[in-house]
């Protein structure tokens, strides 16, 4: 659903530049941004994009530049996200890890859900 109003945003102009779905087939290949910022995109669940990514968002970042995600902070220890790939990047130098932010009560749980979980603070992670 969300990849149909992506599209229809960018069919409007709303987007300079719009890459929807998965894979990279369409991305640039030169480092053209300063930042990219996602917020309630990254780890919601297994058919979400995870860490998995980050090599080639990577890529499209300037030096000196930042990866900036906003996720809700319990979907950092799911079994499917693999922090593994950005130790490896950590380790070879290719992002630093500049500070996790927590906020509390950033996501405020729903009126119309069930589950009252506790667990609405969100992280903010910078890398880069």
């Amino acid at each position: 659903q969300s990849g149909h109003y992506g599209r229809a945003a960018g069919e409007k102009g709303f987007f300079k530049n719009l890459y929807c779905g998965r894979g990279t087939a369409n991305l640039p290949t030169e480092r053209i941004y300063d930042i990219i910022c996602s917020s309630g995109t990254f780890f919601l669940s297994r058919s979400h994009p995870c860490t998995e990514v980050f090599p080639d968002l990577i890529k499209l970042i300037k030096r000196g530049g930042s990866l900036i995600i906003l996720t809700k902070k319990s979907y950092l220890d799911k079994d499917y996200v693999d922090w593994g790939i950005v130790k490896e990047m950590l380790r070879k130098n290719i992002i630093e890890e500049v500070e996790r932010v927590y906020i509390p009560g950033y996501r405020k749980v729903f009126e119309f859900k069930k589950e009252k979980s506790t667990d609405c603070d969100s992280a903010l992670i910078p890398l880069l």
